[in-house]
């Protein structure tokens, strides 16, 4: 059977009229705007310029119970090895303290009642010649939290404690931070239910809890 020449005219004309298929594009690399930044966190130690910055965060941190710029100054002063801090680094970004950390020396004896400690500054507690690291802070950024930061923090602070051959670590948790401590060794000693009876929007359910070092 022939085809129709005018058949075969319009098929071809139908051929010719179709566009050409599109061409691949090569994948394109993202540029530099649109990049997600890098983020980390280093722990390192405080300098006295970092101080206004830890002080606005120690205040979002303890609100009511915060330490002040001149309490956070007379910490770094005492025992500068031990007052560490957590810092955010992001890519074209400037950097920010997310975190803190700071330990005064104590004797194993002291304080004789903790109700007489709520009443003074820490740093006025801070003795030299003592064997047991107390750590009067830690905090992390609120909305930071749960990512580890705080825990590196302790880890940090404890081991100031071995180098300096101290026999124990020591601090005043709650009912919330209880178990952050417990993952980093510490053990609960003995409840403090009369210490901050005014805070305990704070401080619920205040224990003392140490961690041997030696």
């Amino acid at each position: 059977m022939k085809n129709d020449p005018g058949e075969s005219r319009n098929r071809q004309r139908s051929r010719a009229a179709l566009p050409p298929l599109p061409r691949p594009e090569a994948a394109q690399a993202p540029s530099p705007a649109t990049r997600p930044a890098v983020a980390r966190v280093i722990i390192r130690p405080a300098r006295p310029d970092d101080l206004e910055e830890a002080t606005l965060l120690e205040r979002r941190v303890w609100g009511r119970l915060a330490a002040t710029l001149n309490e956070l100054q007379r910490r770094l002063f005492a025992l500068p090895e031990a007052f560490l801090l957590a810092e955010l680094q992001r890519a074209g970004r400037p950097r920010q303290i997310v975190g803190l950390a700071n330990g005064l020396l104590w004797t194993r004896d002291f304080p004789r009642s903790y109700l007489d400690y709520e009443r003074m500054l820490p740093s006025s507690s801070h003795n030299p010649r003592g064997d047991v690291l107390y750590l009067a802070s830690v905090g992390v950024d609120p909305a930071l939290r749960g990512r580890g930061i705080g825990l590196r923090l302790v880890q940090e602070v404890v081991e100031v404690g071995r180098r300096r051959h101290l026999k124990l670590t020591r601090l005043i948790a709650n009912g919330r931070s209880r178990i952050l401590w417990a993952r980093a060794g510490f053990e609960v000693v003995r409840p403090l239910r009369r210490l901050f009876r005014q805070y305990r929007d704070l401080m619920p359910q205040p224990v003392l809890m140490e961690l041997p070092l030696l």
